[in-house]
Order: structure tokens, then C-alpha cells, then sequence
């Protein structure tokens, strides 16, 4: 265990809050610790007969296009379930019908509190996109099959759309 000493608030934004602690560690000594406090997000694979929504943006701090399974912040006090429903007309246009929780992954333990929270469902009404003004998204089908190839070749490499694929093939979803 580690006990927090001293605290300093580096950066307060929108999206994040960057501390830097003090730590004692459990032999006396002291370290310090850098973390990035995040409300977290919430990832779906939406399914259509056979095929699956993605959707591609460009990732500015990657300064690349990524394709992933449609995905989106936490809104402070929003619970996980309230954002999913919410993002998932958003980015797609579709509402989701047969929700099913699919756990949840930490994208970067080291020095990140966030949380992914992972969902899978079939698409229903179609409502239209609701993008924020400042997104910029490309909505895309492939099979599951396509997705598997494209995470195996490289095409895919986004750590949330990767462990919710794995997801669905264990419990085998994907069929």
C-alpha cells in the first residue's frame, strides 16, 4: 500500500484533472505519483443482422484517423448506463434495444483512474446522428469476422474496441 502524503492539482479542464502526489511507501520511504483523474466512458457494439457500427474521427493527441466501436465520456455524476444510451444515438443515430453490460476495462492503470464501461446490442429505431458540434465522425458496417481481421492485420488497434471484441467472442455474440 501507499499512503498519499501530499497532494498538488497540476491541470483542472473539461476532460481531465492532473495531480501530483506524495506518496509514502510501506517501507518509510517517500515517491511521487502522477495521476490523471478521468470520468470514465463508455464503449458499444451495436449490431444490424450480421454487421456492426463503427466509426471512424481523427484522434488529435494520435494525429491519426481510428476506427472503434462507437464510444464517449462520462458526463460528471452521469451513471454509465444514462451515458451509453445517450452516445449511442449520438455517434450512430440508432437507439439500442437488448443492452447487455459487458464489464469493463482500465485503459491505462499506471497513472489514469479512468474506466471503460463496455456494452453490446442490436440497433433499433433509427433516430439520426446527434454529433457535438466539435465531432467530426464517420459511421461505417463490418461483419464481425472483418473486425477480427482488422485487429489481427493492425488496421485496428484501439484498446476499448479490441477488449469488447474479445468480449463478444467469448460469450459468443458474435454469431
Amino acid at each position: 500500500m501507499e499512503k498519499q502524503v501530499e497532494r498538488e492539482t497540476i491541470y483542472d479542464g473539461k476532460v481531465i484533472r492532473v495531480y501530483k502526489d506524495e506518496v509514502e511507501l510501506d517501507d518509510g520511504s517517500r515517491s511521487v505519483r502522477e495521476i490523471v483523474q478521468h470520468n470514465g466512458g463508455v464503449c458499444i457494439a451495436l449490431k444490424h443482422g450480421n454487421i456492426y457500427y463503427m466509426v471512424k474521427q481523427y484522434r488529435y493527441a494520435l494525429e491519426r484517423d481510428m476506427l472503434e466501436f462507437p464510444a464517449g465520456k462520462i458526463e460528471k455524476g452521469e451513471d454509465p448506463l444514462e451515458a451509453i444510451l445517450r452516445e449511442v444515438v449520438e455517434e450512430t443515430g440508432y437507439k439500442a434495444e437488448n443492452l447487455r453490460e459487458m464489464g469493463y476495462v482500465i485503459p491505462t492503470c499506471g497513472y489514469c483512474t479512468e474506466k471503460i464501461y463496455l456494452y453490446y446490442a442490436e440497433a433499433g429505431e433509427e433516430v439520426g446522428q446527434h454529433l457535438d458540434k466539435d465531432e467530426r465522425i464517420d459511421l461505417y458496417t463490418y461483419t464481425f469476422k472483418e473486425i477480427k481481421e482488422m485487429i489481427a492485420n493492425g488496421t485496428i488497434n484501439d484498446s476499448k474496441t479490441i477488449a469488447l471484441a474479445y468480449r463478444i467472442e467469448m460469450e459468443g455474440l458474435d454469431a
